[in-house]
């Protein structure tokens, strides 16, 4: 296999990482994240650096990604003309994604945050269709969200 990161680049080869991760599922009979992780612990682990390992740093991070899952967790009744319908009280409307958040009315009073949004909300759809390209059950869903990329 050849091995790719999706988005993020690392410090570390793709095809290290992946030649590592065929190791682990070998010897452990399947691939989860404490297993990576403790695989990392090593010094001489060739994943070892990609990991945060003062306590201190790794313990405010863990935090920070608390704080961010509290705030995509919130939910808040909206009304609608047929039904009130639940959806996240907050959304993350910065172009790059670094967690800059609004109320979800605001998000979408703006017509710039809105067309971040509907943007990300787009992005998302056109990667799970890559990801199950090859369900030709789905096939209707991927034309309907073929049809969006035209109009969005």
């Amino acid at each position: 296999m050849v091995y790719k990161y999706k988005n993020y680049k690392y410090s570390i080869p793709a095809e290290v990482v992946g030649k590592h991760f065929e190791k682990l599922e070998k010897e452990e009979g399947s691939l989860t994240s404490k297993i990576v992780l403790d695989s990392a612990r090593a010094e001489e682990s060739p994943i070892h650096s990609l990991f945060e390992w003062d306590d201190s740093v790794a313990a405010e991070q863990y935090r920070l990604r608390q704080a961010t899952q509290l705030i995509c967790n919130l939910t808040v009744e909206v009304e609608t003309e047929e039904k009130p319908i639940e959806c996240r009280a907050y959304m993350d409307v910065s172009e790059a994604k670094t967690g800059s958040f609004v109320n979800v009315k605001s998000a979408f009073q703006v017509e710039e945050t809105r067309d971040i949004v509907l943007k990300r909300a787009l992005n998302e759809l056109i990667a799970f269709k890559t990801k199950y390209k090859n369900l030709l059950e789905l096939q209707t869903v991927f034309e309907a969200i073929d049809t969006l990329e035209k109009v969005i």
